[in-house]
């Protein structure tokens, strides 16, 4: 049987051929280098299936194989990610946020994009001394992985809610659901997400969610410390986070927010 252009047919099947090759290709960059087993694992595709789009995308300079036999993204990727970025507009906002956090605090801070479900790092800042949290800029996280994603659900409906779980469940580390209701609520309550990393235990996180003209959740400022230092410094921390986070929420249209004492 031959499809016309016209066809739905055909059309379904190009959309299913883009479809599995974005799917790849965010599986690569975002945990590669990995195994064409490892990478066959995550993207549910066959062998043959996934190779014969490997190889496509490496031959339009998008990831290529290292001796290892591994397959990672290239720096054309890298050049796209960062010229979305820019467009979007909040990278220099960002960047001048985390700059005043990490001058007055003296830690890493960073700016994390809500987007599709998810928070990636896309602007961050850190202090010139040898013992410091260190983010990866680009890495994205699920919204219950890591403070500033919690910090994001926190403002979203049921629904978003639901999905985190369920992502969060499925990546083999469930969370007990009424658990999860009581720290948003407390998150919403008090402004800000608080406490030690559930990745990294030896980091402590406090973030809070930035806001867009129309009061949506467009992602979240957070300052990350070793824990030993927490006690000593941690109301200092979220009274900086809670200002900066304000503050470019305001530059973004909304209304500066006035908290009871």
């Amino acid at each position: 049987m031959e499809f016309c252009p016209g066809d739905s047919g055909g059309r379904a099947v190009a959309e299913g051929s883009i479809a599995r090759t974005l799917r790849v290709l965010e599986a690569v960059c975002d945990h590669g280098p990995e195994t064409l087993k490892a990478l066959s694992e995550r993207t549910e595709l066959a062998p043959p299936t996934l190779l014969r789009i490997l190889r496509l995308m490496a031959d339009e300079g998008y990831v290529v194989q290292q001796a290892d036999r591994t397959w990672r993204g290239t720096m054309l990727v890298w050049r796209l990610g960062c010229a979305v970025n820019t467009s979007v507009g909040l990278l220099a906002i960002s960047r001048e946020h985390t700059d005043r956090l990490t001058a007055e605090l003296d830690e890493t801070s960073v700016y994390a994009v809500y987007e599709q479900g998810a928070v990636t790092y896309a602007a961050h800042s850190e202090p010139i001394k040898p013992v410091r949290a260190h983010v990866r800029l680009g890495q994205r996280y699920r919204l219950l992985a890591v403070t500033t994603g919690q910090a994001v659900l926190a403002q979203l409906d049921e629904p978003s809610v639901e999905q985190a779980l369920a992502e969060q469940a499925a990546s083999g580390d469930p969370r007990d659901p009424e658990q999860v209701e009581t720290m948003l609520a407390e998150i919403r309550r008090r402004g800000y997400a608080a406490g030690p990393g559930v990745r990294w235990p030896e980091l402590w996180g406090c973030a809070a969610p930035v806001f867009d003209a129309t009061g949506d959740v467009v992602g979240a400022l957070g300052v990350s410390i070793p824990t030993a230092r927490a006690e000593e410094i941690s109301d200092q921390v979220t009274a900086g986070v809670l200002q900066e986070a304000e503050a470019m929420s305001t530059r973004l249209g909304r209304p500066a927010v006035v908290r009871e004492v």
